[in-house]
C-alpha cells in the first residue's frame, strides 16, 4: 500500500546522517505518485516473485555503478529510526569494518512494538534490513544475487553466510534502529502471542 511506502520513504528522508540517496524499486507494480518523491524510482516491468531479491539486486547494481560508498536495504513495509544511518556510519568509521549491522525492533502489523529481536544479532544472523555494506564488500552482493532462485525464501541467511565466509570485517550497533514489521507466525509464538491473520509459516522440505 502507498501508506507503507510513504512510511518507508519518510523514515529515510528523516535520517540525521546528511548524505543519503534513496532508491525505490517497484517490482512490477509501480505507484505513479512515487515519481514525484525525492527518490530515484526504478520501475520493473513485472513482478519477479522472489521475495524482493531482484529489486534489491537492481538497486545494488545502480548504487555500485554510480560510485556510492555503501548500501543499506529497507523493505517497503519497514522503517528506520532517524539515527539509523548515522549510528551505522559512525560505527564503520570507528572500526573500519566492511559491513556494519544494526539491531531491530519486532513490530506487529498495527505498528506497535512487540520486542527487540534477539535473532538478528550481527553474529549468528543478520536480516537484510539491518545491513550497511560498504564498497569493499559489494562483491558479496553479486555472489548472493546469482544464487539458485529457489533459495530466495531464505535469502537473508544466504547473504549472511556469504558475508561471514568472505573475509569481510564486521561491526554491530546494539541500539535497535530498524523497525521490522513481521508476519512470521513463529515470531509471535516465540513471544507468547497469537499470530495475526495472514501470518506466514516457513515450510521446510
Amino acid at each position: 500500500p502507498l501508506t507503507q511506502l510513504r512510511c518507508c520513504h519518510d523514515s529515510v528522508a528523516a535520517q540525521t546522517y546528511p548524505d543519503v540517496t534513496h532508491f525505490m524499486v517497484a517490482d512490477g507494480h509501480p505507484q505513479s505518485e512515487v515519481d514525484s518523491w525525492p527518490v530515484r524510482h526504478i520501475p520493473l516491468a513485472w513482478n519477479h516473485g522472489d521475495f524482493g531479491d531482484t529489486p534489491r539486486t537492481v538497486a545494488a547494481m545502480s548504487v555500485c555503478s554510480q560510485g556510492f560508498d555503501a548500501i543499506a536495504f529497507l523493505d517497503a513495509d519497514n522503517w528506520y529510526e532517524p539515527n539509523h544511518l548515522e549510528a551505522l556510519v559512525g560505527r564503520q568509521r570507528e572500526t573500519g569494518a566492511h559491513v556494519v549491522t544494526a539491531t531491530r525492533n519486532l513490530i506487529r502489523p498495527d505498528g506497535s512494538l512487540m520486542a527487540v529481536c534477539k535473532q538478528s544479532d550481527g553474529d549468528s544472523f543478520c536480516d537484510m534490513n539491518c545491513f550497511l555494506i560498504t564498497r569493499a564488500a559489494f562483491a558479496v552482493i553479486g555472489a548472493w544475487a546469482f544464487k539458485d532462485p529457489r533459495a530466495s525464501i531464505v535469502d537473508d541467511y544466504i547473504l549472511w553466510s556469504l558475508i561471514k565466509t568472505s573475509g569481510a570485517t564486521l561491526a554491530h550497533v546494539a541500539e535497535p534502529t530498524v523497525n521490522y514489521r513481521t508476519l512470521w507466525a513463529m515470531t509471535y509464538i516465540e513471544h507468547g502471542e497469537v499470530p495475526p491473520p495472514g501470518a506466514r509459516c516457513m515450510l521446510r522440505s
